[in-house]
């Protein structure tokens, strides 16, 4: 799991995977906007079956965060 999130995330960040670490804070990435940031939820939504709200959204800071919502929600 993990390494299908860095995967679709490095893809939204238009980054290169080993450039992505548990505990950067994805919102401070250079290539980070407002349109990354709905390409990720999109992508949470179509690769891990997860629809968050903007505010839950908002709690995840780092890449961890993000991995553990993803571990803990996602369709088994």
């Amino acid at each position: 799991m993990k390494e299908k999130l860095f995967t679709n995330l490095a893809e939204a960040l238009e980054m290169e995977t080993g450039n992505i670490n548990e505990d950067d804070k994805f919102r401070d990435y250079e290539t980070y906007s407002s349109l990354t940031e709905l390409s990720i939820l999109a992508m949470l939504d179509s690769e891990f079956g997860i629809e968050l709200e903007m505010a839950e959204y908002n709690k995840c800071i780092t890449v961890k965060d993000l991995l553990q919502l993803v571990s803990s929600r996602s369709e088994k």
